[in-house]
């Protein structure tokens, strides 16, 4: 009588057991690999079995052979201690290069099965990274919509509209992040972009021009110097989203009515690549930091951001980054603590490194960090 709770427990443990490993990813991929390792053992137990029995056959044989020529009389031309050495070292390199092999291929199944969760859930996570954005684009419209229809209530009471106004500088902000978060999520599945010749003085034109007013706001020069060719093989809206960032940060981080400018400059180098920099007076980047600013969601010292401009979505720079890999650029950005930031594109790169360092002479102080994407 006692024998059957202990069954049900068994039956209970077992079946807990298998939803875990059916459910449970994680628990899955640990059972996959101990149940590879265990193989890989055994695997190893017959070919070393193998090997010992080849090494004592071809042994014996080769003491064999050399006791019939003995005992036959014949002038043996063996020597029978370098035979068998001959016999050990063919029999340990066949067992090296089988175990090498083993191993190389158990090690590839071993971390194709440990990264499969990882990969799943990040698929999983970036899918709904963009259901939730895709989402809230919708309400936030409606908001934003509303509150524009309520401004142009010229009774509005000025505290109210000012309510309105700073309501929707928030709204904004919140589509920019929700923009950024989509276009990250995109780059994270990047598709095939459509390339065609673009001139970037175009784009930076229309950049300037979208983003006059918010320089206009801070009291910040914003202008820009072209020289040269500046038509490249790229896809006009990532490039116009890679210069939008940038002029945005470069607004954002320079201190307003204190004389500030952002400043584009299109050049062509000696190689006839072109290329772009953006450079502002602002507050600059504190070296620990700028080494780290390519990293999604990164935000540097809380004292760059305190008092200028609305601080940004920390995905900025990411997306610039991966955009032009995807064009196959470099990036550069050099920088210094109140001196301000020059970030400089060029279109194509020549080799892929990230660097970080000082610069002599009269650019002491500054520190430079560089990706390039060849």
């Amino acid at each position: 009588m006692e024998t059957i709770p202990s069954l049900k427990q068994c039956v209970a443990w077992v079946t807990g057991l298998t939803d875990k490993y059916r459910y449970n990813p994680f628990i899955r991929t640990a059972v996959h690999i101990t149940v590879l390792q265990v193989i890989l053992a055994l695997v190893m137990i017959v070919i070393f079995s193998f090997a010992i029995n080849y090494a004592q056959d071809r042994t014996v044989e080769s003491i064999s052979t050399h006791l019939s020529e003995v005992v036959a009389g014949a002038t043996t031309t063996s020597n029978l201690p370098e035979a068998i050495d001959d016999v050990r070292a063919h029999a340990y390199e066949l067992v090296f290069f089988i175990i090498l092999a083993l191993n190389a291929l158990f090690g590839y199944f071993m971390a194709k099965f440990a990264l499969k969760p990882t990969r799943h859930s990040l698929a999983r996570q970036k899918q709904f990274i963009g259901n939730v954005a895709h989402e809230l684009r919708t309400p936030l419209a409606v908001i934003k919509t509303n509150t524009e229809v309520a401004l142009f209530d010229e009774k509005l009471d000025p505290y109210v509209k000012q309510t309105f106004t700073d309501t929707l500088s928030e709204l904004d902000r919140i589509s920019e992040i929700i923009n950024n978060l989509l276009t990250f999520d995109s780059l994270t599945r990047p598709k095939r972009l459509e390339f065609e010749p673009v001139d970037m003085r175009h784009v930076s034109e229309a950049v300037i021009k979208r983003h006059l007013p918010l320089a206009t706001e801070r009291g910040i020069r914003l202008a820009m110097d072209s020289g040269g060719s500046a038509v490249i093989d790229g896809n006009a809206t990532a490039l116009d989203q890679i210069m939008s960032n940038i002029v945005k940060n470069a607004l954002n981080y320079t201190p307003a009515n204190k004389d500030g400018s952002v400043r584009i400059l299109i050049e062509n180098d000696s190689d006839g690549k072109t290329v772009i920099t953006v450079a502002d007076t602002g507050v600059g980047i504190a070296q620990k930091d700028l080494f780290h600013i390519f990293e999604p969601f990164y935000r540097g010292d809380s004292s760059r951001t305190r008092g200028v401009g609305s601080g940004t979505t920390g995905l900025g720079l990411t997306i610039v980054n991966e955009l032009v890999r995807l064009h196959r650029g470099s990036i550069t950005i050099r920088s210094a603590i109140g001196r301000g930031t020059a970030v400089k594109l060029t279109f194509p790169p020549s080799s892929h490194a990230i660097t970080e360092r000082k610069l002599p002479g009269d650019q002491a102080g500054m520190h430079e960090v560089s990706l390039d994407f060849s």
